[in-house]
């Protein structure tokens, strides 16, 4: 009878909590659902639900993690333990969801701190300046539901292998072997998965397989790497568990069980009695109380009906065509009239062409928002709001301004963005008492470079973005660039020519060519960035009517200063000295060598990139020939020579904190409909 018992407790055990470990190099234990319990650690916001830990909800630019509490000795006398664990999980979109984000990753880290960890496609697990750094000594296994272009990610349903880093060291698209034949597996399905990873010592490699839940694991993995060298990436000690991340798009995200070893392998998991988690439309009971209430509402359905009527008619949003094929986050009107205390005159940061910008904070998540109102009745104002929606709903950059979502309601117009609370370059440089020093500036202008290099090179499409000025890079917490206003943006195919539309863009930043060709290219583009450049080292503005005819235009003027060996007068004298005099020569040669009135001289943003990192060397500027016969008009032609495509003066209201603006000297000049 006594044996009996003790039988009975043991399998209890196993059953429900973790085995203590018998000596430093071994650990078991076996979750096969989850309960308030001491053996676990749940941060941010995780939490237990359903018997199941859940690591995210339905929020946005959220993040969860799960962690055994004890950390475990994974090296002796610097040997790595072969371990294996298994695990069930499950990622739960919401009903009806274009998109589902970001995924669930095995960790295994050193320290309970995430050392403020980004949400979105950082899963939880670094930030933009910590990711890829060895110091992290972080080993993850990511099972991972969109596609970031600066990872490297093969699909938007994939598993990686990621040693320090988001960009994995080896992918493969989710899925399991069923004898000779690949069976995909989409991970946001809301359905339970199993995964198995287990790590031999002996030879370094590292095996992950996966299947659906209550399948038997399959013979062959869908990852086996050797010569995997985890003892240089891993601790002594490491805390072991799960991570995961919202960002524009949400999901829930559910450990349902979980079991480890260290030298060994890990307990079978009982998935029999696991609860399914995926959406289900709720059924209707037809209960005498629903009887009677569906009686009364069919004798009120008349006048209730006409109410509703006219409540849709007067707050209608209506969904048109481009909205099905390019759906980011939209949120209602009323979530930002309470996010901006009714759109309060106090709230206003800025003002443009074609609407306000207004602060709001998020009612519920308490997020700090940029919201643009753009007037539907102002000429191009729709365009130029679709424009920037289909646009930036699928840009991803940490040197781009982020779009969190939009809003129509009747005629207003709304979009959404990522509040950028040290305001707009031309503000931090002509307005603010507080000076720039040199080392912020030249930071600035090599993350703007990299932003123009993801849209120009680097994304699926080729967008050019038009209105590239010092009002437009937008500078966040800690100062660094970020390209915004997309709503003059053209997107094409990296094979296709660009096409004649209209001449758009701001005086003092529009190409020479563009005036007279209409072609908007990534050369265009870069003869913006290179007045933004030279703004940057002058401290001056590209257009200044108020100065001398030889000094009014900032690019001739540099010019200038450069045919007579004297380029470093052009120096902002704000800075009085303080800065390194070779990446001052750098930036005003680079700002030249952009601004070449031969659209075929200026150099790639590539290239620009690669001088500004210090990876390449400046090659020799020629001086251009300023006359009629090389380009049709000289540099002054589109301000003073009497041809005038808009006001000289930039009669512009810059942003008053946030720089999301449209200034009222953009110039439109049709030289033919655009398509």
């Amino acid at each position: 009878m006594s044996l009996c018992l003790l039988l009975l407790f043991a399998v209890v055990s196993i059953a429900t909590a973790q085995v203590s470990p018998t000596n430093q190099t071994h650990t078991t234990f076996v979750f096969n659902n989850f309960n308030d319990t001491p053996s676990l650690i749940l941060l941010q916001n995780a939490s237990i639900k359903s018997e199941a830990v859940r690591l995210t909800n339905e929020t946005q630019w959220m993040i969860g993690r799960l962690l055994y509490s004890t950390p475990l000795q994974i090296k002796t006398n610097a040997t790595l333990s072969s371990f294996s664990t298994s695990f069930v999980m499950a990622m739960v979109p919401p009903p009806k969801a274009q998109g589902t984000g970001h995924g669930i990753a095995f960790i295994m880290t050193p320290t309970t701190s995430q050392r403020e960890a980004f949400a979105s496609v950082y899963m939880g697990l670094f930030n933009d300046t910590s990711d890829g750094k060895d110091y992290n000594h972080l080993f993850a296994v990511e099972f991972d539901t969109t596609q970031s272009v600066d990872s490297d990610d093969p699909s938007a349903n994939h598993v990686g292998l990621d040693l320090n880093n988001l960009k994995s060291s080896y992918t493969q698209d989710a899925g399991y072997w069923d004898d000779q034949k690949f069976v995909n597996v989409t991970l946001k399905s809301g359905r339970n998965i199993q995964a198995w990873i287990d790590y031999d010592h002996i030879q370094d490699q590292i095996n992950v397989t996966m299947a659906l839940a209550g399948m038997p694991k399959p013979q062959k993995p869908l990852i086996s790497r050797k010569n995997l060298n985890l003892s240089a990436v891993l601790q002594d000690q490491v805390y072991v568990g799960f991570s995961s991340a919202t960002g524009n798009f949400v999901a829930e995200h559910y450990i349902l069980a979980w079991s480890f070893t260290t030298n060994g392998t890990a307990p079978d998991l009982d998935v029999s009695d696991l609860p399914s988690l995926m959406w289900k439309k709720k059924p209707v009971y037809k209960t005498r109380a629903f009887i009677a209430g569906i009686t009364l509402l069919s004798l009120l359905l008349p006048l209730v009906a006409a109410l509703v009527l006219l409540k849709r008619y007067r707050d209608r949003e209506v969904i048109e065509e481009w909205e099905l094929e390019f759906w980011p986050h939209r949120f209602s009107y009323r979530e930002l009239r309470i996010a901006t205390k009714g759109f309060a005159e106090g709230e206003v940061l800025g003002s443009g062409g074609f609407g306000q910008v207004y602060r709001g904070v998020l009612p519920g998540t308490e997020q700090i928002i940029a919201v643009k109102c753009v007037n539907k009745e102002v000429r191009e104002g729709m365009k130029e709001f679709i424009a920037e929606i289909t646009s930036m709903g699928r840009l991803q950059h940490r040197n781009l301004v982020q779009l969190r979502g939009w809003c129509r309601n009747n005629k207003k117009l709304f979009i959404v963005y990522d509040y950028m609370p040290n305001g707009s370059l031309d503000k931090m440089i002509f307005e603010t008492t507080t000076l720039l020093n040199w080392g912020q500036r030249y930071k600035i202008l090599k993350g703007v470079a990299a932003g123009l290099l993801y849209l120009h090179e680097q994304w699926e499409k080729r967008v050019v973005h038009r209105d590239i000025k010092s009002s437009n890079v937008l500078l966040d917490s800690e100062m660094n660039g970020r390209l915004g206003d997309f709503g003059l943006a053209r997107l094409y195919d990296h094979s296709e020519n660009p096409g004649t539309t209209h001449v758009v863009g701001t005086l003092g930043y529009i190409a020479p060519e563009l005036l007279y060709s209409g072609k908007s290219t990534p050369a265009t583009d870069v003869f913006s960035f290179g007045v933004v450049l030279l703004e940057v080292a002058c401290g001056r503005k590209p257009v200044d009517p108020g100065k001398d005819d030889s000094e009014a235009i900032l690019v001739d003027w540099v010019w200038e200063l450069c045919s007579q060996e004297r380029i470093m007068d052009a120096v902002d004298r704000r800075l009085r000295g303080d800065y390194n005099i070779e990446e001052m020569e750098r930036v005003l040669t680079l700002g030249l060598f952009c601004c070449h009135p031969q659209a075929e001289r200026r150099l790639t943003i590539r290239h620009v990139l690669q001088i500004l990192e210090g990876e390449a060397g400046l090659p020799a500027l020629s001086m251009p020939s300023f006359n009629s016969s090389v380009m049709g008009s000289t540099p002054r032609s589109g301000f003073f020579n009497g041809t005038s495509y808009g006001s000289s003066t930039s009669n512009s209201k810059t942003s008053q904190g946030d720089g999301f603006s449209t200034t009222s000297s953009k110039i439109h000049r049709e030289t033919k409909p655009l398509l």
